[in-house]
């Protein structure tokens, strides 16, 4: 049986601002999607509502190992400018005219359509030009299989709060 999981991961301006790619995975699509650049410090994500959904972000989508992987780079004040390594032309943090909040993102599907673009754990993905946030939701094991009775549970080796470096695991599963 598989769970969802995710994990925040607060950038602050002093901290290294590239993102890696946490296991080895296949992106099939990237989502663009245009909005606010509140701040994503701790207090700000405690009183601003839907801050991550408010904020714009790019948002990676994928299969790994044990089935769906998102990461997503979500912009803040002063670094709305998100580089996207698999997709350099990708332009982010665009003056715009009006703030239209139901504005569809905008979608790149990676050729050949349905294939993706194969990333190694460690690769680099994304970089900010300040601190910000990123998002990592993934599917991963959470009990014992009812079928072979194997048991495989994801767990997290990190607690908030924690400071994360390059190459630090940030769970393991046990089979």
């Amino acid at each position: 049986m598989k769970g969802l999981y995710y994990c925040v991961i607060y950038l602050k301006p002093g901290d290294y601002h590239r993102i890696h790619s946490p296991v080895d995975w296949n992106v099939l699509v990237r989502r663009h999607f245009s909005g606010r650049l509140f701040p994503v410090n701790e207090r700000a994500a405690r009183t601003i509502r839907n801050l991550y959904v408010e904020n714009e972000r790019v948002v990676l989508e994928g299969l790994w190992q044990q089935g769906f992987m998102a990461i997503a780079a979500v912009g803040a004040t002063n670094i709305g400018s998100i580089e996207l390594f698999i997709e350099p032309e990708l332009r982010t943090n665009r003056p715009r005219k009006k703030l239209i909040p139901s504005e569809p993102p905008e979608e790149h599907l990676y050729a050949p359509k349905g294939v993706g673009v194969m990333l190694k754990k460690g690769d680099e993905v994304a970089a900010f030009n300040m601190g910000s946030t990123v998002v990592l939701v993934f599917q991963a094991p959470t009990s014992k299989s009812p079928k072979n009775n194997d048991a495989s549970e994801f767990e997290f080796s990190i607690r908030r709060g924690d400071k994360i470096r390059v190459g630090e695991a940030l769970g393991v599963w046990h089979a």
